[in-house]
């Protein structure tokens, strides 16, 4: 009886200390809904059928080091305007784990220049932001961009991205990248 007891105060104590840490960031903060709007740092105009991809990590309890799982993955393409905007994860309230989701963009053509958002001590992604990206000037630039666009999930989480790169990957001559097994 009196270890019963103590496991419910354990596991109340765990619940009050797991709401009070969630509370510290809002959750639209911390699993979206992310939204921007992607332009071309050089005229300013819209970039359609740009890859954005969120992607959030589980933090694993581990006494030796602490460690990083894969958690989920969402992804869109801008539309028309430039604009995306990827749902919220819907995370159970026992992963207490699951970090801020993690927003990675791509399109075919061009490099990152400059994340702004409004105001200027806002989070990116859940304020008003505008990513301006500039086009490659070499070819040179283009590969050695879109080799480091590599994401370690499961490629199956991230078919948009795929595509999106494979465009790039064909306008240089190069191979497709696959569509199965994990990323990298």
């Amino acid at each position: 009886m009196r270890s019963q007891l103590i496991v419910g105060v354990l596991l109340l104590g765990h619940l009050v200390v797991g709401a009070s840490s969630c509370s510290a960031a809002s959750p639209q903060a911390k699993y979206g809904p992310y939204r921007g709007q992607i332009v071309d740092a050089e005229t300013n105009k819209p970039i359609a059928g740009a890859a954005v991809i969120a992607i959030w990590w589980e933090a694993v309890f581990n006494p030796v080091q602490g460690k990083q799982e894969f958690d989920d993955a969402k992804e869109t393409v801008t539309d028309t305007e430039g604009r995306f905007e990827i749902p919220e994860l819907d995370v159970p309230f026992w992963k207490l784990g699951v970090q801020p989701g993690q927003v990675s963009y791509f399109a075919p053509g061009y490099l990152p220049d400059q994340e702004m958002v409004t105001p200027s001590d806002a989070e990116l992604f859940v304020a008003p932001t505008i990513v301006k990206l500039r086009r490659a000037s070499t070819r040179q630039e283009r590969l050695k961009f879109l080799g480091r666009m590599s994401l370690p999930i499961p490629r199956s989480k991230m078919p948009i991205f795929i595509r999106v790169l494979n465009e790039e990957a064909a306008a240089l001559g190069l191979k497709p990248i696959g569509t199965q097994g994990a990323g990298k």
